[in-house]
């Protein structure tokens, strides 16, 4: 499975998932943006308050990296509905439950199915 491979070698990086999914994202436009890639950090762990999950947050901002005029007009939404029809929530804490044990578990799949879901939107921008 070459997404989790990636997923997992972010993780070797020392990436949370705001940073996975937004190198990820840069590495599927052939772009390189080490300096966002390190922005991202801000939203690791709903930005170290279990706020807005950071898988969410980068979603959101990859498609604006892609195609700003589609997040603007459709996209941005058609991702934020998508994300709380599948995972029932926005904030990390509300999705993980405040569970380490979740995190570990749950997290990598977050991650997995919103990148593929983005996807739909960055490919062939």
């Amino acid at each position: 499975m070459e997404h989790f491979e990636r997923i997992f070698e972010n993780k070797l990086k020392g990436h949370c998932c705001s940073q996975t999914i937004i190198s990820m994202c840069l590495e599927d436009l052939g772009r390189d943006n080490e300096d966002l890639v390190n922005a991202m950090a801000a939203f690791c762990n709903g930005m170290g308050q279990g706020k807005i999950c950071g898988t969410l947050a980068a979603a959101i901002a990859a498609l604006y990296v892609a195609n700003p005029v589609s997040a603007k007009e459709s996209a941005q939404e058609e991702v934020m509905d998508w994300f709380f029809d599948r995972f029932g929530g926005y904030d990390c804490y509300e999705l993980i439950e405040d569970s380490e044990m979740k995190r570990i578990s749950y997290c990598p799949k977050i991650v997995l199915e919103t990148y593929v879901k983005l996807r739909e939107y960055i490919v062939n921008e």
